[in-house]
Parts: C-alpha cells; sequence; structure tokens
C-alpha cells in the first residue's frame, strides 16, 4: 500500500517540477521578447528622433529665412 502511495506522490513531484520548467522557460522567452522589443523601440526612437531634428532644423531656417526677408 504505501509503495502505490509513493509512487503517486513520486509522480504527482515530477509532473509538478515539469511545469516548473515549463513556467522557467516561459519567463525566459516573455523576458527575451520583452528585450528584443526594448531593443527595436529604442532604434526606433533613435532614427525618429534624428528626423525630427532635421525637421525642426528646417523650420528654424525658414523661420530665420522669413524674419530677414
Amino acid at each position: 500500500m504505501y509503495a502505490k502511495e509513493w509512487y503517486t506522490i513520486q509522480h504527482i513531484n515530477d509532473w509538478l517540477k515539469h511545469i516548473a520548467h515549463d513556467y522557467i522557460l516561459i519567463i525566459i522567452a516573455a523576458l527575451l521578447f520583452f528585450a528584443v522589443k526594448a531593443v527595436i523601440g529604442w532604434f526606433t526612437y533613435k532614427h525618429y528622433d534624428q528626423k525630427l531634428d532635421a525637421l525642426a532644423n528646417k523650420i528654424d531656417r525658414l523661420l530665420e529665412k522669413h524674419k530677414t526677408d
């Protein structure tokens, strides 16, 4: 009787270890996903920040030109 109960408990422990391992993989995948997303977001920000700076410089030059005319 004890051997069967031990087997059942061992089976449950193995199943819980398997689920815990799956959760670790899910957490690692989520961290990698958000890390890649952050890097892509940073490059996108830098790209559009340069575009915005160029646009601001053009506007400043046009305003200066308009003031001198």
